[in-house]
C-alpha cells in the first residue's frame, strides 16, 4: 500500500495530464489522485493494478474509489443493472425514455431470425455485457446472411446473450451525470484522419499519433489510431487503402464505432447541449438509481429539443474525455466526484 499527501503549499497542475511516477495508472484514476491531493486529502493506493484507492480527510471521512468512478454511492445492483444492456433498456423504457427498438437473445438462431425480419433496416448486433465498443457490429440494410452470422458470432464471443436492435440515426454523445446534474457532454468521433493532398492515409495516421495526448492503454487522454484488420476493412468499404492519398480537407474514417479507446476524438460540447437532453440523461441515471453514470444518447441536433434514443448506461464512465478532450474545455469532473463523495 502506498500513501500520498501533499505538503502545505504544494499543488499539482491539472494542465499536466500524466502524473509523474503514476504513468501506469489509467488516466481517470490519475485525475482523481491529483484532485484529491490538491484538496489536501490523503490518498492510499490499496491495489495499484486494480486502480483501487482509499481517500481520507483530516476529520476522518473515508471513501473508497475504484477506477475513478466506481464508488460507494452506487449499489452493487445498480452496477449490475447498468452492466446488462437488456435490463437497463427495460428499466429506461418503463421510465418513459426512448431506447432503440430491438431484443436480446440467448442463442444464435433466434438472433438471426429476428435480424431476418428487420434486415431491410440498418441493424446493430452487440453483446449484452461489454464496454468500449467491443464485439459490436453494424449491419447495413439488406446485409448478407454471412455478414449477419459473423456479427452474431462476434457478439456471442463476448457475452452469453446478444442484442439485435435498430440502428439509431444521428450523432452519439456521452452525457456524464454526477449526482443530480449532467456535468459534461462529449461528442465522440470515430478514429479519423484529414487529408492534405500529399500524405497517404498510413502517413496521416502516423502524424496524428505523434500527438503526445495519444498513447496505449487508457494512460493518456486519447488512444493511438491503429491500422489493424478492422481499420483496413473500414477503409476498403469506403474505397480506400492505407496507401491512398486523400484530398486536402477530406476526412477519412477508420472506424465505425466512436469509442475513444479505438482511436476516436473527444469533442467537448457541454455548452452547446440543450437542457432537454441534459435532463433526460439525469432521468436515465435516476431510473436505475445511479449517482455516477455515463449516458450514451443518439440524436440529430444537440442544440434543439427533438427525437433521440438512449443507447446504454455506463457504470464506470471514464473521466479523461471530459477533462482532457481533443477539443474543448476541461470540465473538472474529478473534483465534482470528490464533492459528491463529501470531501
Amino acid at each position: 500500500m502506498q500513501s500520498l499527501k501533499l505538503k502545505s503549499g504544494e499543488f499539482i497542475s491539472p494542465d499536466i495530464f500524466t502524473l509523474k511516477d503514476f504513468e501506469d495508472l489509467e488516466i481517470s484514476t490519475q485525475i482523481v489522485i491529483r484532485d484529491a491531493l490538491n484538496r489536501g486529502l490523503e490518498v492510499e493506493i490499496l491495489d495499484r493494478k486494480n486502480h483501487f484507492l482509499r481517500l481520507k480527510n483530516s476529520s476522518g471521512h473515508v471513501q473508497y474509489v475504484k477506477e475513478a468512478s466506481k464508488t460507494g454511492l452506487d449499489s452493487y445492483m445498480t452496477f449490475l443493472v447498468m452492466e446488462n444492456k437488456t435490463i437497463s433498456k427495460i428499466v429506461m423504457d418503463e421510465a418513459g425514455l426512448l431506447v432503440p427498438a430491438g431484443d436480446s437473445f440467448g442463442e444464435p438462431d433466434s438472433a438471426l431470425s429476428f435480424w431476418k425480419t428487420h434486415n431491410d433496416k440498418k441493424m446493430v448486433v452487440k453483446p449484452v455485457t461489454t464496454n468500449f465498443g467491443i464485439g459490436i457490429t453494424i449491419l447495413q440494410p439488406n446485409a448478407s446472411i454471412d455478414d449477419a452470422k459473423k456479427a452474431v458470432k462476434i457478439a456471442f464471443n463476448h457475452s452469453e446473450s446478444v442484442i439485435v436492435e435498430e440502428f439509431a440515426e444521428g450523432n452519439e454523445y456521452r452525457f456524464l451525470v454526477i449526482g443530480n446534474e449532467t456535468v459534461a457532454v462529449c461528442n465522440r468521433i470515430p478514429a479519423n484522419v484529414t487529408g492534405d493532398g500529399k500524405h497517404t492515409i498510413e502517413e496521416l495516421v502516423a502524424l496524428k499519433n505523434e500527438d503526445p495526448r495519444r498513447g496505449v492503454g487508457h494512460v493518456t487522454p486519447l488512444e493511438k489510431i491503429q491500422l489493424g484488420d478492422t481499420e483496413l476493412d473500414v477503409l476498403e468499404q469506403s474505397g480506400h487503402v492505407k496507401d491512398s492519398i486523400p484530398k486536402n480537407g477530406e476526412k477519412i474514417f477508420l472506424r465505425k464505432n466512436s469509442n475513444i479507446s479505438t482511436g476516436g476524438d473527444s469533442i467537448d460540447v457541454t455548452d452547446l447541449a440543450d437542457s432537454y437532453y441534459k435532463d433526460l440523461a439525469v432521468k436515465a441515471a435516476k431510473s436505475v438509481g445511479a449517482k455516477i453514470c455515463g449516458v450514451d444518447i443518439i440524436l440529430k441536433d444537440l442544440q434543439t429539443k427533438g427525437d433521440y434514443r438512449i443507447l446504454e448506461l455506463n457504470f464506470n464512465p471514464v473521466l479523461y474525455i471530459h477533462n482532457y478532450p481533443y477539443e474543448g474545455k476541461n470540465r473538472d469532473v474529478g473534483n465534482k466526484i470528490l464533492t459528491l463523495l463529501g470531501f
